[in-house]
């Protein structure tokens, strides 16, 4: 999306999907949708039901909500993005967010803006010293118009 951006001349979509892409690497792969097997879920179409293999993304209840909100935004643009690059390779199965719960710990060294604050809340101070949280400020970007913010 930024080689996109800037093809087009677009700084602010630049500086945006290079904040996304700094926000990637502070997460990790710990920090990311917890996804349970392969599962088969019914979709229903008009007139059928269809069977279809898929991920199970679970909910991650220890992360700032503004991460799904997120992540979705960005799998919606990834959506775009198919349609500018030719895709190669096999396809990957489809994944469908679910309401349970995921039993994964959350990482450490996160900053604090990063957990979800009722989660915060409900810990001990032991607790909260031993996620070693990174105390300084980060600012969770709006990208409710994309190049908000």
């Amino acid at each position: 999306m930024i080689q996109v951006c800037e093809e087009h001349h677009n700084n602010d979509g630049v500086a945006f999907w290079q904040w996304v892409l700094h926000v990637l690497d502070l997460a990790g792969l710990e920090f990311m949708s917890d996804e349970d097997g392969t599962t088969i879920f019914n979709e229903t179409q008009p007139n059928r039901i269809l069977s279809i293999p898929a991920k199970e993304v679970l909910m991650l209840q220890w992360r700032h909500p503004y991460f799904l909100k997120l992540f979705t935004f960005i799998d919606v643009t990834t959506g775009i993005e198919e349609m500018i690059f030719q895709k190669t390779g096999k396809a990957a199965l489809k994944r469908i967010r679910s309401q349970r719960i995921s039993s994964w710990g959350p990482p450490t060294g996160r900053p604090v803006a990063f957990y979800a604050p009722v989660y915060l809340k409900n810990l001990t101070i032991p607790q909260k010293a031993s996620l070693k949280m990174d105390e300084a400020e980060f600012l969770l970007r709006s990208f409710e118009g994309y190049l908000d913010g």
